[in-house]
């Protein structure tokens, strides 16, 4: 959460060396996906053996596996999950709905990574109006954030806008530094797309993330953020 992403990486291995030193792998192997899985996601570490990985969260591993597949733009089997997972799921996105909140939040993350608009809607209607911020140590990120995606994705801008700034307030005050780096950058492109009257904000939000993303080699977010600047250059 303070963006110390090969600081957290180390450790996840020094963890695991400790689990064969002890014979305790299962057990560190856990604790230290925790932290590893995400930390690869924001530096665009290869996650190779992503099956094996994500086994250790037991009946939680398949959303790990759909967000980490819709990170790697394999569309065609993320969407796969999210269809039979969320779209086919009886009661999603209703006040019926009792699947496992954190489970969704990842899900609402790949639907949005692959642009699922459907998924995307269920998922958003099941947090929109919710208090949660972080699905917590499982697989941290914010909630707000993904909510704001899905409503842009869905075309309704102003909320999405909303959304985002929430989403930067939250991430200030926890703080979660990623994450916050990463909700400028999706308010910024949404600024600029569809608000090119506030060019100067969208800039600001753009420059602050490029600042952050570059100070945690967070790759893959620092390419996309340097992207828009080539274009607004041309």
């Amino acid at each position: 959460m303070d963006g110390c992403l090969e600081e957290a990486m180390n450790m996840a291995e020094v963890l695991k060396n400790r689990g064969k030193e002890t014979d305790l792998m299962e057990l560190a192997n856990a604790y230290s996906a925790f932290a590893d899985i995400r930390a690869r996601l924001y530096s665009g570490t290869s996650i190779d053996t992503l099956e094996e990985e994500a086994a250790v969260f037991g009946p939680h591993s398949e959303p790990v596996i759909c967000i980490v597949l819709a990170h790697q733009g394999r569309k065609k089997e993320a969407t796969e999950i999210l269809e039979r997972r969320v779209v086919e799921r009886p009661g999603a996105g209703t006040l019926d709905d009792e699947a496992d909140a954190g489970d969704d939040v990842l899900f609402l993350e790949a639907s949005v990574l692959i642009s699922h608009r459907k998924a995307a809607e269920l998922l958003m209607n099941r947090f929109k109006d919710s208090e949660l911020y972080t699905p917590g140590i499982m697989q941290p990120t914010c909630v707000t954030r993904h909510v704001g995606g899905a409503a842009a994705l869905l075309g309704r801008y102003d909320e999405a806008r909303q959304y985002y700034q929430e989403a930067i307030k939250t991430c200030t005050e926890m703080p979660f530094r990623p994450e916050l780096a990463l909700s400028k950058l999706q308010l910024a492109e949404l600024l600029l797309e569809h608000y090119p009257e506030e060019k100067k904000e969208a800039l600001e939000h753009l420059n602050s993330a490029i600042k952050e993303f570059r100070e945690m080699k967070m790759q893959p977010s620092l390419e996309r953020a340097l992207r828009h600047k080539d274009i607004l250059k041309a």
